[in-house]
């Protein structure tokens, strides 16, 4: 059980707050340990991260990747923050909007995560009637007003790419996946997979740039990015064969083999770098190659992704390293 999710539960188990006796729970960015720790099946959680998603889903509960368009009338609603603080606010709101009017609002986050200063840029609307500091985490809680939230305003980028608010680079281009699509082979050639492909920036560059390609399967861990890499496929590179899946390549095979995979792997759990993700990633990119079948990354250049690759592959080398990346290969 991470902090924030303790900091989230301290005021229940410590008796200043009581589980409502009847009614549904809402439970935004929703963590197992969360939905365990509340031990009641009056949960609907709500949780974009396929990983998470699936300890959820395994643990019984009520899960879905978003927000349901017509939920509503929830007796209580759980807020976990995470990182984005645009996405915590707006989450928030949306509880408040599907909480009755009167009930109550409870939301927890790390410090690091900008908890305490959430709390400081919502009282001039709420009344805060309770807050605690716990596991390195800010808790507090409100009585919801029923207001209908606003939405989140998409995000152009580059003037064609839309992402939104929450997801990785989601107001530019990320310098490592622009360098990798620059020392790409033209003569990528079949199936190719794209590897926690974002927005699906570089699909849409694939398909422009390598004629060769007959075909684009997008996996990504994010439910939202997921959907806007479907988007943005099939506004900017709609005579491309392509699928997008919501999925997690590092513990889900999708049954599939391709010619080529290429990605910029996500380096970090919370705030905390852990390599062992890309080193996953990696593993989930042999499989899903056919033998002979290249990958291609990019990595900054501090990750010791090298004795991974050759570990695994029959060949391996250095397509390119500049401006804190690397661009690296593999053959099968």
């Amino acid at each position: 059980m991470n902090d924030a999710t303790k900091t989230l539960l301290h005021p229940f188990e410590t008796g200043v707050l009581d589980l409502p006796e009847s009614g549904r729970l809402l439970a935004l960015n929703a963590t197992e340990a969360l939905v365990r720790g509340l031990n009641t099946a009056s949960v609907d959680a709500v949780q974009d991260f396929r990983p998470e998603f699936l300890k959820i889903e395994r643990a019984g509960c009520r899960v879905t990747p978003a927000l349901d368009g017509d939920g509503d009338g929830y007796a209580l609603a759980l807020v976990l923050c995470g990182r984005h603080r645009q996405m915590n606010e707006h989450h928030v709101l949306e509880s408040s909007a599907r909480v009755i009017p009167g009930g109550l609002v409870v939301v927890a986050g790390l410090k690091t995560d900008g908890a305490d200063s959430l709390r400081k840029r919502l009282k001039d609307r709420f009344e805060i009637e309770g807050q605690a500091a716990k596991h390195h985490g800010n808790v507090f809680w409100f009585r919801a007003d029923g207001a209908p939230a606003e939405k989140l305003e998409t995000i152009v980028v580059d003037d064609r790419y839309e992402t939104m608010p929450g997801m990785f680079s989601a107001d530019r281009i990320d310098p490592g996946s622009a360098l990798l699509v620059e020392h790409l082979p033209k003569d990528l050639y079949g199936a190719v997979a794209d590897l926690g492909a974002g927005w699906g920036y570089l699909s849409v560059e694939i398909a422009a740039r390598c004629p060769k390609v007959k075909r684009i399967d997008l996996y990504e861990a994010s439910h939202a990015a997921a959907q806007a890499a479907e988007a943005n496929m099939k506004r900017l590179a709609g005579a491309m064969a392509s699928t997008t899946r919501w999925l997690d390549v590092a513990a889900e095979d999708p049954r599939e083999r391709y010619d080529a995979v290429v990605m910029n792997p996500p380096f970090h759990t919370g705030r905390s770098g852990d390599p062992d993700v890309g080193r996953a990633m990696i593993a989930g990119a042999w499989r899903l190659l056919k033998p002979g079948g290249r990958l291609h990354l990019v990595a900054n250049v501090h990750l010791p992704y090298e004795a991974t690759l050759s570990d695994m592959f029959a060949a391996t080398g250095l397509s390119a390293r500049e401006s804190g990346f690397k661009v690296l290969w593999a053959r099968k």
